[in-house]
Protein backbone atom coordinates (compact mmCIF):
# COMPACT_ATOMS: atom_id res chain seq x y z
CA UNK A 1 0.00 0.00 0.00
CA UNK A 2 1.16 3.53 -0.69
CA UNK A 3 1.73 6.03 2.12
CA UNK A 4 -1.44 8.03 1.37
CA UNK A 5 -3.55 4.89 1.67
CA UNK A 6 -1.90 3.85 4.92
CA UNK A 7 -2.43 7.30 6.42
CA UNK A 8 -6.07 7.40 5.32
CA UNK A 9 -6.79 4.03 6.93
CA UNK A 10 -4.92 4.68 10.16
CA UNK A 11 -6.47 8.14 10.56
CA UNK A 12 -10.06 7.09 9.87
CA UNK A 13 -9.97 4.14 12.28
CA UNK A 14 -7.27 5.46 14.64
CA UNK A 15 -5.12 2.40 14.02
CA UNK A 16 -1.57 1.86 15.15
CA UNK A 17 0.97 0.62 12.65
CA UNK A 18 0.92 -2.88 14.14
CA UNK A 19 -2.88 -3.01 14.11
CA UNK A 20 -2.89 -2.18 10.41
CA UNK A 21 -0.22 -4.81 9.77
CA UNK A 22 -2.25 -7.44 11.61
CA UNK A 23 -5.37 -6.56 9.60
CA UNK A 24 -3.45 -6.84 6.34
CA UNK A 25 -1.78 -10.13 7.29
CA UNK A 26 -5.13 -11.58 8.35
CA UNK A 27 -6.93 -10.45 5.22
CA UNK A 28 -4.43 -11.90 2.75
CA UNK A 29 -4.32 -15.16 4.75
CA UNK A 30 -8.05 -15.78 4.34
CA UNK A 31 -8.94 -18.48 1.82
CA UNK A 32 -11.36 -16.29 -0.15
CA UNK A 33 -8.76 -13.59 -0.70
CA UNK A 34 -6.04 -15.29 -2.68
CA UNK A 35 -3.26 -17.70 -1.74
CA UNK A 36 -3.69 -18.56 1.96
CA UNK A 37 -0.95 -21.19 2.20
CA UNK A 38 1.62 -18.81 0.76
CA UNK A 39 0.41 -15.72 2.62
CA UNK A 40 0.09 -17.35 6.05
CA UNK A 41 3.86 -17.62 6.08
CA UNK A 42 3.99 -13.85 6.59
CA UNK A 43 1.64 -14.03 9.58
CA UNK A 44 3.74 -16.82 11.10
CA UNK A 45 6.88 -14.69 10.79
CA UNK A 46 5.13 -11.86 12.65
CA UNK A 47 3.61 -14.24 15.21
CA UNK A 48 6.90 -16.00 15.95
CA UNK A 49 8.75 -12.69 16.04
CA UNK A 50 6.85 -11.47 19.08
CA UNK A 51 3.31 -10.98 17.83
CA UNK A 52 2.03 -13.95 19.84
CA UNK A 53 2.21 -12.00 23.10
CA UNK A 54 0.31 -9.02 21.65
CA UNK A 55 -2.24 -10.82 19.47
CA UNK A 56 -5.22 -10.87 21.85
CA UNK A 57 -4.78 -7.24 22.93
CA UNK A 58 -4.52 -6.16 19.30
CA UNK A 59 -7.70 -8.01 18.34
CA UNK A 60 -9.56 -6.50 21.30
CA UNK A 61 -8.46 -3.05 20.20
CA UNK A 62 -9.56 -3.71 16.61
CA UNK A 63 -12.98 -4.77 17.88
CA UNK A 64 -13.35 -1.57 19.86
CA UNK A 65 -12.38 0.46 16.80
CA UNK A 66 -15.00 -1.20 14.61
CA UNK A 67 -12.61 -3.07 12.34
CA UNK A 68 -13.47 -6.58 13.57
CA UNK A 69 -16.91 -7.67 14.74
CA UNK A 70 -17.21 -7.55 18.52
CA UNK A 71 -18.50 -11.12 18.83
CA UNK A 72 -15.14 -12.49 17.69
CA UNK A 73 -13.57 -14.30 20.68
CA UNK A 74 -11.24 -17.02 19.38
CA UNK A 75 -9.41 -19.62 21.41
CA UNK A 76 -6.91 -20.02 18.56
CA UNK A 77 -6.07 -17.84 15.58
CA UNK A 78 -7.78 -18.88 12.33
CA UNK A 79 -7.91 -16.22 9.59
CA UNK A 80 -10.98 -17.77 7.97
CA UNK A 81 -12.99 -17.41 11.18
CA UNK A 82 -12.27 -13.71 11.62
CA UNK A 83 -15.17 -11.48 10.60
CA UNK A 84 -14.25 -7.95 9.62
CA UNK A 85 -16.73 -5.11 9.85
CA UNK A 86 -18.26 -4.97 6.36
CA UNK A 87 -17.92 -1.20 6.06
CA UNK A 88 -14.20 -1.53 6.66
CA UNK A 89 -13.86 -4.38 4.17
CA UNK A 90 -15.78 -2.65 1.42
CA UNK A 91 -13.93 0.60 1.83
CA UNK A 92 -10.36 -0.60 1.96
CA UNK A 93 -9.78 -4.24 1.06
CA UNK A 94 -12.37 -6.20 -0.88
CA UNK A 95 -12.96 -3.08 -2.91
CA UNK A 96 -9.29 -3.00 -3.76
CA UNK A 97 -9.48 -6.41 -5.38
CA UNK A 98 -12.65 -5.55 -7.25
CA UNK A 99 -11.20 -2.33 -8.69
CA UNK A 100 -7.98 -3.98 -9.79
CA UNK A 101 -9.78 -6.97 -11.23
CA UNK A 102 -12.10 -4.79 -13.30
CA UNK A 103 -9.16 -2.86 -14.75
CA UNK A 104 -7.40 -6.15 -15.51
CA UNK A 105 -10.43 -7.60 -17.26
CA UNK A 106 -11.06 -4.44 -19.26
CA UNK A 107 -7.47 -3.98 -20.39
CA UNK A 108 -6.44 -5.49 -23.78
CA UNK A 109 -4.50 -8.73 -23.46
CA UNK A 110 -2.13 -8.19 -26.36
CA UNK A 111 -1.33 -6.21 -29.46
CA UNK A 112 -0.29 -7.42 -32.90
CA UNK A 113 2.83 -5.72 -34.16
CA UNK A 114 5.58 -6.55 -36.65
CA UNK A 115 4.00 -9.90 -37.41
CA UNK A 116 3.66 -11.15 -33.86
CA UNK A 117 1.51 -10.75 -30.76
CA UNK A 118 2.97 -8.83 -27.82
CA UNK A 119 1.47 -9.21 -24.36
CA UNK A 120 0.27 -6.07 -22.60
CA UNK A 121 -0.26 -7.91 -19.30
CA UNK A 122 3.17 -9.26 -18.49
CA UNK A 123 3.42 -8.39 -14.78
CA UNK A 124 5.54 -11.26 -13.43
CA UNK A 125 8.77 -9.26 -13.29
CA UNK A 126 7.24 -6.76 -10.86
CA UNK A 127 4.47 -8.62 -9.02
CA UNK A 128 4.28 -12.10 -7.55
CA UNK A 129 0.52 -12.37 -8.02
CA UNK A 130 -2.51 -10.67 -9.53
CA UNK A 131 -3.67 -9.78 -6.02
CA UNK A 132 -0.51 -7.76 -5.49
CA UNK A 133 -1.11 -5.93 -8.75
CA UNK A 134 -4.72 -5.22 -7.72
CA UNK A 135 -3.56 -3.70 -4.42
CA UNK A 136 -0.94 -1.60 -6.19
CA UNK A 137 -3.45 -0.19 -8.65
CA UNK A 138 -6.00 0.63 -5.96
CA UNK A 139 -3.31 2.28 -3.83
CA UNK A 140 -2.19 4.34 -6.82
CA UNK A 141 -5.69 5.84 -7.15
CA UNK A 142 -6.18 6.21 -3.41
CA UNK A 143 -8.85 3.47 -3.28
CA UNK A 144 -11.25 5.93 -4.91
CA UNK A 145 -14.30 4.42 -6.60
CA UNK A 146 -15.05 7.65 -8.43
CA UNK A 147 -11.53 7.91 -9.85
CA UNK A 148 -11.61 4.24 -10.84
CA UNK A 149 -14.92 4.68 -12.69
CA UNK A 150 -13.46 7.66 -14.56
CA UNK A 151 -10.40 5.60 -15.50
CA UNK A 152 -12.55 2.78 -16.84
CA UNK A 153 -14.54 5.24 -18.95
CA UNK A 154 -11.34 6.75 -20.35
CA UNK A 155 -9.91 3.29 -20.98
CA UNK A 156 -13.02 2.30 -22.95
CA UNK A 157 -12.65 5.45 -25.06
CA UNK A 158 -8.94 4.83 -25.63
CA UNK A 159 -9.62 1.24 -26.68
CA UNK A 160 -12.29 2.33 -29.15
CA UNK A 161 -9.75 4.73 -30.67
CA UNK A 162 -6.97 2.12 -30.77
CA UNK A 163 -4.72 4.06 -28.39
CA UNK A 164 -3.79 1.25 -26.01
CA UNK A 165 -0.32 0.24 -27.15
CA UNK A 166 1.38 0.17 -23.73
CA UNK A 167 1.53 -2.43 -20.97
CA UNK A 168 -0.96 -2.34 -18.13
CA UNK A 169 1.90 -1.62 -15.71
CA UNK A 170 2.94 1.42 -17.74
CA UNK A 171 -0.70 2.52 -17.95
CA UNK A 172 -0.95 2.60 -14.16
CA UNK A 173 2.58 3.72 -13.25
CA UNK A 174 2.47 6.68 -15.66
CA UNK A 175 -1.21 7.38 -14.97
CA UNK A 176 -1.68 7.29 -18.71
CA UNK A 177 -5.41 7.88 -18.32
CA UNK A 178 -4.65 11.56 -17.70
CA UNK A 179 -3.08 11.86 -21.14
CA UNK A 180 -5.97 10.01 -22.76
CA UNK A 181 -8.45 12.18 -20.86
CA UNK A 182 -6.80 15.30 -22.24
CA UNK A 183 -6.88 13.85 -25.75
CA UNK A 184 -10.56 13.00 -25.41
CA UNK A 185 -11.47 16.45 -24.10
CA UNK A 186 -9.56 18.13 -26.91
CA UNK A 187 -10.89 15.88 -29.64
CA UNK A 188 -7.47 14.45 -30.40
CA UNK A 189 -7.16 10.97 -31.87
CA UNK A 190 -4.11 8.97 -32.79
CA UNK A 191 -2.07 5.88 -32.04
CA UNK A 192 1.22 5.00 -30.41
CA UNK A 193 4.34 4.18 -32.36
CA UNK A 194 6.09 0.83 -32.32
CA UNK A 195 8.77 2.01 -29.89
CA UNK A 196 6.08 2.92 -27.35
CA UNK A 197 5.10 -0.73 -27.16
CA UNK A 198 8.60 -2.12 -26.79
CA UNK A 199 9.66 0.51 -24.27
CA UNK A 200 6.69 -0.23 -22.02
CA UNK A 201 6.32 -3.99 -22.39
CA UNK A 202 9.90 -5.19 -22.21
Amino acid sequence: MQLDTILNITTKYNLTGEELLLVYLTFIAQTENGNPEENRIYFKRWYDGGGKERLRDLFNSLKEKGVIKKNYNPSVYDPDEIEFNQNFIKQYFKLTGELGKELWNKYPDEIYINGKYVSLKNISKRFISLDQFYFWYASTIGHSIDKHNQIIQILDWAKSNELIHISIIEFVASQKWLEFKSMKENGIKGSAHTYDVYDSVY
